[in-house]
């Protein structure tokens, strides 16, 4: 069953914001006396990202989402909980180029989880990330 965040403003400028409980996913709603505006849209409490999935536990009277110790509406079942599965990590791609002067080498770099390029030669600077080696190494990871 569906957890509803209602937020209501009065006339005299305070605000309340409450999160209800109800058996169906519609809200009936009667304003109240004073009340200027009052907002009602479904909610889900967001978990942050952990290998572990969320669950719920009592202590006393209170209602927790583990692991990251959330303080959640006594009603909450897992359904209102928003929780992604971490994604998983992809190793770099590294290139290494012999310099035409021949005084050494240059790395360049692709992060694909942050999709990024990287590279140790003057050109990355200069060129603002976009050097011939980013280029080549681009090329190859597109084919």
């Amino acid at each position: 069953m569906p957890l509803h965040r209602v937020i209501k403003t009065y006339r005299n400028g305070n605000k309340t914001d409450e999160v209800n409980y109800t058996e169906s996913t519609t809200h009936s709603y009667i304003p109240e006396n004073g009340v200027l505006s009052s907002v009602v849209q479904l909610f889900k409490y967001d978990v942050p990202v952990s290998v572990i999935p969320p669950s719920l536990t009592r202590v006393g009277d209170k209602t927790f989402i583990l692991p990251s110790w959330i303080e959640c509406h006594p009603l909450t079942t897992l359904k209102d909980i928003n929780w992604t599965p971490p994604q998983p990590v992809q190793d770099k791609v590294k290139e290494t180029f012999e310099s035409k002067s021949g005084l050494g080498e240059y790395k360049t770099t692709y992060n694909p989880n942050n999709n990024t390029f990287k590279c140790n030669c003057m050109g990355f600077w200069r060129s603002k990330g976009n050097c011939k080696h980013v280029k080549a190494l681009r090329e190859k990871i597109k084919s």
